[in-house]
């Protein structure tokens, strides 16, 4: 597209300068062309520097022919001060290009335009008549409406070829163009505007093009268009046109003011493009992405269904393993308790025959001693009547040897104590063998737990002696209907874990008593106690405080168990460097699963 047209018009009879002037136009439409296109800086700088170039070679030729043909001084000078004000111009445009590519502005171009134009058909005109004809150019005029006239020819033959090129464009493209006067009434529309709209191909009036407009659009698209013209500003909008036959059509627009030189507002030119393809593209997406978050919820809740299905198996199958652990633990207690017990009954058996023996014997013993010191009295009254002196004094003599009186006392005494600890030899078996009856075919008993109590410190007592007193507080205790040698056991864990927490010295102090239907037993030492972050874990498998080799963390957590088979409870309390206290709370009438 040429901003200036070479004519006959224009052609001024001296070849040289007329081709010089139609390259001149040339370069200034090439300039025009690469500022609208959006050449690169490069290719507009290279094309500024040719233009300077050559217009310093043109007027440096005009220069010399008019030197050598003597032409008007005064003249020569105005034409002289016409080129260099051109050039300085231009000049001045290239260093700002340098730094601003938007130096070649709108107002450059009209500018150079102007210039051109003005320059050939005046100056240069009367310069070349003054040459061809050898006139003093001081004496030559130009008819100023004749100029203006080609002036505007040739100006109206540009833009006619402008416009006519613009609307061959927008009539062969595949997008809305259109423009609007002030008052946003369509003034060219092209076919595809026509077209998208389903309008006749005639200018359409402002109620047609509002009508095309979807209703529900329509206040936001003229809303848009005014304050486009009351700020001068450049919108983008997407709107949506209703066919008569309810056809929906997707429009993406974006649109610029036309504004006039005083800067009044001459309406708005814009470009549309249909965007229904895409917009049914958003909602088939949008469809397939809400239908893909629902299927990616639904696999999500299925997931953390099945984790959880997993979690929950997971736990299961760890307390499956707690479990079995703990019955493994408890199974080896039990074999180990009942082959203490087998060993206890074997040794019952073996020391109760050598015991009945002895309390036999002593038995026997004391009855023939009775008898012997029965017949050493009859002896000693017969010595007041014994005439036989000599052996009066032998008998006598020996009696004080062996101090008869002392001896008829201790002997007695010596056979009640070996008596004693015969019998007491006995009960301590029977305990052992009580204690350690681990029958799998127990059976629910009412028990007197203080016998239980008593029968387990026997056995534990060695453990105790050397360590702590026993302080006994038994209250009224009813029988409870229990499994005793299952309790036993948890007496006597208690008890030697009592007896393990004093280090030195101490006491362990047994208290019973009744609250509502529950018989409790405290055990209480004063020992070194628990820390706090163990106590919620010392009724766990294999956790135990005691140093490596002390314990096997078993005792508490079998005994937990046999509680908890009993219904009941066992309580800690605890306070570091004063000791510690375990309650059981049993039932007295007994489980009541055992009892059903």
């Amino acid at each position: 597209m040429a901003i200036l047209n070479w004519n006959n018009q224009l052609v001024l009879g001296i070849e040289s300068v007329d081709k010089q002037h139609k390259h001149l136009i040339d370069l200034t439409n090439q300039l025009d062309e690469a500022v609208a296109i959006g050449a690169d800086r490069d290719t507009i700088i290279k094309i500024v520097n040719g233009l300077i170039d050559y217009t310093v070679y043109h007027f440096q030729h005009e220069d010399r022919l008019m030197s050598e043909a003597n032409f008007n001084p005064t003249m020569h000078a105005i034409h002289d001060a016409e080129h260099k004000e051109f050039v300085a111009k231009m000049m001045v445009v290239q260093l700002e290009v340098q730094a601003d590519i938007n130096a070649i502005s709108v107002d450059l171009m009209d500018y150079m335009v102007n210039w051109l134009y003005h320059h050939i058909l005046n100056t240069d005109k009367k310069m070349a008549l003054s040459l061809i004809s050898g006139i003093d150019a001081a004496q030559i005029s130009i008819d100023k409406h004749e100029h203006s006239e080609i002036i505007q020819s040739n100006l109206y033959s540009a833009l006619r070829e402008s416009e006519s090129r613009f609307k061959e464009l927008a009539e062969n493209i595949s997008a809305l163009i259109w423009i609007t006067n002030a008052n946003h009434v369509p003034i060219f529309c092209n076919h595809f505007w026509f077209a998208t709209f389903n309008l006749p191909p005639d200018i359409p009036s402002r109620e047609q093009w509002l009508n095309a407009i979807h209703p529900e659009d329509r206040d936001k698209v003229t809303q848009t268009y005014s304050r486009a013209a009351e700020e001068r500003s450049k919108f983008k909008i997407q709107y949506r046109l209703l066919a008569a036959d309810g056809k929906i059509t997707w429009i993406y627009e974006t649109a610029a003011p036309r504004v006039r030189k005083n800067g009044s507002f001459a309406g708005l030119m814009g470009c549309g493009m249909d965007i229904t393809s895409q917009k049914q593209a958003e909602t088939v997406l949008a469809r397939s992405n809400l239908q893909l978050e629902e299927e990616v919820k639904k696999r999500t809740r299925e997931l953390i269904k099945i984790n959880q299905t997993l979690e929950f198996e997971k736990n299961q199958q760890l307390l499956l393993n707690t479990q079995l652990q703990e019955a493994q633990s408890h199974l080896l207690q039990s074999e180990k308790m009942a082959s203490i017990g087998q060993l206890a009954a074997g040794v019952a058996h073996e020391i109760n025959n050598p015991i009945g023996y002895i309390n036999s014997n002593l038995t026997s013993l004391k009855n023939y001693i009775d008898n012997l010191l029965a017949l050493i009295a009859l002896y000693e009254k017969s010595e007041a009547t014994s005439e036989n002196i000599d052996q009066l004094a032998q008998v006598k003599a020996f009696k004080q040897k062996i101090d008869l009186e002392f001896l008829k006392t201790d002997v007695l005494d010596l056979l009640e104590e070996s008596h004693e600890g015969a019998t007491r030899v006995k009960k301590i078996i029977q305990d052992l063998k009580d204690f350690s009856h681990l029958d799998i075919n127990d059976d629910w008993q009412w028990t007197n737990l203080h016998a239980g109590l008593e029968s387990t410190l026997n056995i534990v007592n060695n453990e105790i002696k050397y360590k702590a007193k026993i302080v006994k507080a038994y209250g009224d205790l009813p029988e409870v209907k229990c499994l005793p040698h299952q309790l036993n056991q948890v007496f006597m864990n208690l008890l030697i874990n009592a007896a393990h927490a004093i280090e030195s010295e101490g006491t362990i102090t047994l208290r019973t008593g009744t609250e509502n239907d529950y018989a409790w037993v405290e055990i209480s030492d004063t020992g070194k106690g628990i820390a706090a972050e163990h106590q919620s874990k010392i009724f766990d498998p294999f956790f135990t405080t005691k140093p490596v080799g002390k314990g096997t963390g078993l005792g508490l957590s079998v005994s937990y168990t046999i509680i908890k088979k009993h219904q009941g409870e066992i309580q800690l309390t605890s306070q570091l460097g004063q000791g510690t206290t375990f309650r059981i709370i049993l039932p007295i009438a007994g489980a009541i699963l055992e009892n059903a």
